[in-house]
């Protein structure tokens, strides 16, 4: 992992993006190096909105110096002031249980996918009839499956985003001309362990037709995992599905990249081709099940549904959002769009949440946020709720204001929430409602505003699914 992080070919990192500890003081001949973290960054979307997700990897620490605070000044000092000074406004790390937590980190988000299903028999997929077989006078597979070249990026770009995919998924990775060229072209070509290459990319063709109809993803063994399953609106997936799939597990079951690159360097030494035949075992079965780990709406989940099993391996990933005013306000068009859809839309309203007191991780101690006539206008992090006195002068303030200006003094609109410490992250990405909010933090809260507040935190910020490909380099 720490090989391919540092090669130039890395699609979502460089050598410019790793901070080290060194002991300066270290014998001649130990390594110097003794806690590391690396900063990636990999292009996702919230909604409709595009944005760079940052993502700490690659963490360690010399077991001899743990405990001595060398990851937090890491953090604090050198990868999360990298992180905001590229804009980044959310920070990901999947991670061991708790430890990020102490770094401004709550579990928020998905790792992986959605819940898989689990084929409850690999014959489940279904050979191919025998009077169609090419050698029964057939016309054989009624799909094809070939191996991408770097010509068809824009293919697979098109045929890989949320909407192709039939993603429900509000928030994730998008699959972008970077990621393909990586995976089709770069990881192959510079490969230096079967570690390398760990997923598999088909193009599917229509048999008869001679056309590029879908894409495929797989990974994993010996349990072969279904990532990526596209047609385009022509085909039908209960037409093609047995096709592809019977394809793709036989594909499985022959030579790795990594194992086809040996038998090439084998045989170039050997100049044989007996000794070629002889560098890897290819004829055992490798894959003993399958898993399809596409939309829970996906045809081809619903078309194995009665011959597969839901498996619940899903877990959370560490969450950052070092500023809330900054997320709210790129995410604007997401959350206008939900509003203009509502009973709620064109309202105005002053939005104003209580976080008790400034923790690390948070850049203050509430947020305030103005909506107008529907649309986000202005949020900012430094609001802190008024004391009885602040309340009463600011009241008076204003009604002296109208007064001197001959108009009707109008008290303005506002709505106010609290939440604990770093939590309401997990409202504001999805994760949870604020019926499942306040059932679980006896901190959270309306506190002004009643039903009409409430219905518009559940407008605002519906639970939704993830799809978060993580280390996909």
């Amino acid at each position: 992992m720490v090989h391919r992080a540092f090669r130039s070919d890395c699609r979502i990192t460089t050598v410019y993006d790793f901070a080290l500890v060194e002991n300066t003081r270290a014998p001649e001949g130990d390594n110097p190096i003794i806690a590391g973290v690396s900063l990636q960054q990999d292009i996702g979307y919230f909604g409709k909105v595009k944005l760079m997700y940052g993502i700490s990897e690659i963490i360690a620490t010399h077991s001899d110096y743990r405990n001595k605070g060398l990851m937090r000044r890491l953090f604090h000092d050198l990868v999360h002031p990298a992180s905001d000074l590229r804009g980044g406004v959310v920070q990901i790390i999947a991670g061991i249980p708790h430890f990020y937590r102490q770094f401004g980190y709550e579990y928020a988000l998905d790792f992986g996918s959605y819940n898989p299903q689990k084929l409850n028999d690999l014959t489940s997929i279904l050979p191919l009839a025998e009077h169609e077989s090419v050698e029964k006078g057939g016309h054989g597979e009624p799909f094809l499956l070939r191996t991408p070249s770097v010509d068809d990026l824009p293919y697979l770009v098109e045929m890989s985003t949320p909407e192709k995919r039939l993603s429900q998924a509000g928030a994730g990775f998008l699959y972008d001309e970077n990621y393909w060229r990586f995976w089709i072209r770069d990881a192959v070509a510079n490969m230096t362990s079967k570690f390398d290459v760990s997923r598999s990319h088909w193009i599917i063709v229509d048999a008869k037709a001679g056309k590029d109809c879908g894409v495929a993803m797989a990974r994993g063994c010996p349990m072969l995992s279904i990532e990526m399953f596209v047609l385009d609106e022509e085909h039908n997936y209960r037409d093609a599905m047995h096709s592809v799939l019977r394809q793709i597990l036989t594909i499985a079951n022959g030579p790795t990249a990594w194992e086809q690159k040996q038998q090439l360097e084998e045989a170039k030494r050997a100049r044989e081709v007996k000794e070629q035949q002889g560098a890897t075992t290819t004829n055992q079965k490798k894959i003993q099940g399958m898993t399809l780990s596409l939309d829970p709406e996906h045809p081809i989940m619903k078309l194995f549904a009665s011959k597969s099993t839901v498996t619940t391996t899903k877990s959370k990933i560490y969450t950052r959002i070092p500023s809330y005013a900054n997320f709210l306000l790129k995410i604007a068009p997401v959350l206008e769009d939900r509003l203009a859809q509502s009973c709620l839309k064109e309202i105005t309203v002053i939005w104003q949440f209580n976080f008790f007191r400034k923790v690390v991780g948070s850049a203050g101690k509430g947020v305030e946020v103005v909506f107008e006539s529907g649309k986000l206008i202005s949020a900012r992090d430094d609001w802190v709720e008024p004391s009885p006195k602040e309340k009463v002068m600011a009241a008076r303030e204003r009604i002296a204001k109208a007064k001197e200006e001959n108009r009707p003094d109008f008290k303005p609109l506002v709505y106010q929430a609290q939440f604990a410490p770093l939590t309401f992250t997990r409202l504001v990405v999805g994760d949870m409602t604020m019926d499942q909010m306040t059932d679980i933090y006896a901190e959270c809260g309306i506190r002004e505003g009643g039903d009409d507040a409430k219905l518009m935190l559940d407008i605002l910020f519906p639970k939704q699914i993830f799809h978060f490909d993580l280390h996909s380099w």
